[in-house]
């Protein structure tokens, strides 16, 4: 019976390390992934903040022009 379970043993051991290497390498596909997803999202930030900073100059700029109008800048003012 001593054989038997020793050679039961090491088959379910290999069965675990071949589960273990597959985990592994899942893993790392997963990370890669990871990797491009925050790079794609990196550069979808910073083009969010870019237009973020163009609206707000133009918002500025509307807000001048507007109280530049008397009709406007009275209102402002009091």
């Amino acid at each position: 019976m001593g054989p038997v379970i020793q050679y039961g043993f090491a088959g379910f051991s290999l069965i675990l390390l071949a589960i273990l290497v597959w985990l592994i390498r899942e893993l790392l596909t997963v990370l890669k992934t990871n990797n491009r997803v925050i790079a794609e999202n990196t550069q979808a930030i910073k083009y969010v903040s870019t237009i973020t900073k163009n609206t707000f100059g133009i918002m500025v700029e509307i807000k001048d022009e507007l109280l530049k109008r008397p009709c406007i800048a009275k209102f402002s003012q009091g």
